[in-house]
């Protein structure tokens, strides 16, 4: 199967980058081991809001419109990706996980496999990673982090009626998991190794869990870290000595690492302490013949987020004029304070 551009990640990103290619004139294939808008549909719990305006999250041309004219929700975001892809009519393949690629006279080849195990190989001259940087939970290293009990999701915060959670983390998924797990009546503890809450934790968010913590009805331990983590509770190291805790649960909120296996795949080299693919920022063209980087997948393992939606859609532009040729896009400077 032939055709002039495989995109590899069916993010906001990707499918941008997709429908600015075939715009271009170019048949264009986008394939993702999930469905569209993965990072989203999996990390995002049911009803979360974006940090970012609508307007800033927004791709291929397409108006993100909500009635109420807030900030879009997980749900909201994902059924606009729906009508893009539909409305663009964009080629895309979802739950095809790539397996393979070679190249060989100016042509990759890319096997994928879909859920049922059949597989199919694209040939194309240019390959685009959009693969994102959240492949996988970052780890404590502490006993226990395995147990059962334990997760790095808060998914439907109504499990977790009734029940003792311990929170570990401060940024924003920790502070919206305790706020949200309170709501449903859970006991809820924090444990995060700075002495406050980050900075950037959403603004709508931080005021009220730090209300909730002052008027003690959510419990935190600041400047502590967890030690180990046992069946019917954590170990906490404080500053006043260790502290053990009771829970039923731990949330483990801590963030998340990219998986280098497709760089590898396709030979990309990585450089730094995040272990960013190596690639020319004006065409977002990589130390591979071919190959393209787009999105947060350009960021590698971000320690705090800096490369986002918001400030990544310059990247489709690049990419679309260094394969059709044509002059690079005139870019928009993003805001110098930008809310992701």
């Amino acid at each position: 199967m032939a055709t002039d551009v495989i995109i590899i990640g069916a993010g906001p990103i990707g499918l941008e980058t997709t429908a600015l290619l075939q715009e271009g004139g170019l048949d264009v294939q986008c394939v993702d081991a999930g469905p569209i808008g993965g990072t989203i549909y999996s990390l995002f719990p049911p009803d979360t809001r974006f940090f970012s305006s609508p307007e800033r999250i927004s791709i291929a041309g397409m108006d993100l419109q909500l009635p109420e004219q807030e900030k879009a929700s997980r749900e909201d975001y994902l059924s606009y990706l729906r009508s893009v892809v539909n409305s663009k009519q964009l080629n895309v393949r979802t739950f095809e996980t790539v397996i393979d690629a070679e190249y060989e006279a100016g042509q990759w080849s890319v096997t994928t496999r879909s859920r049922s195990g059949d597989s199919t190989i694209r040939r194309a001259p240019h390959v685009v990673l959009a693969i994102g940087g959240t492949h996988d939970v970052r780890r404590l290293g502490v006993q226990g982090e395995n147990l059962p009990h334990v997760d790095h999701h808060l998914g439907d915060p109504h499990r977790f009626f009734g029940r003792r959670v311990v929170i570990v983390g401060g940024k924003n998924s920790a502070a919206e998991a305790a706020l949200r797990c309170w709501r449903v009546n859970a006991d809820v503890t924090i444990v995060h190794r700075d002495d406050a809450l980050h900075e950037r934790v959403k603004y709508w968010i931080r005021p009220e869990v730090e209300a909730l913590i002052k008027e003690g009805r959510i419990k935190a331990c600041f400047n502590s870290t967890i030690e180990d983590i046992q069946t019917d509770g954590v170990t906490v190291a404080t500053p006043e000595g260790p502290r053990h805790i009771p829970c039923d649960d731990v949330l483990l909120m801590i963030g998340y690492v990219q998986d280098p296996i497709l760089f590898n795949l396709f030979g990309v080299d990585l450089e730094g302490p995040q272990s960013s693919p190596v690639h020319d920022p004006v065409t977002m063209r990589t130390n591979r013949e071919g190959i393209f980087v787009a999105g947060t997948a350009v960021a590698g393992t971000q320690q705090r987020f800096k490369t986002y939606i918001e400030n990544a859609h310059v990247h489709a532009g690049r990419i679309s004029a260094a394969i059709l040729g044509t002059p690079p896009p005139e870019e928009t400077p993003p805001r110098s304070l930008p809310e992701a």
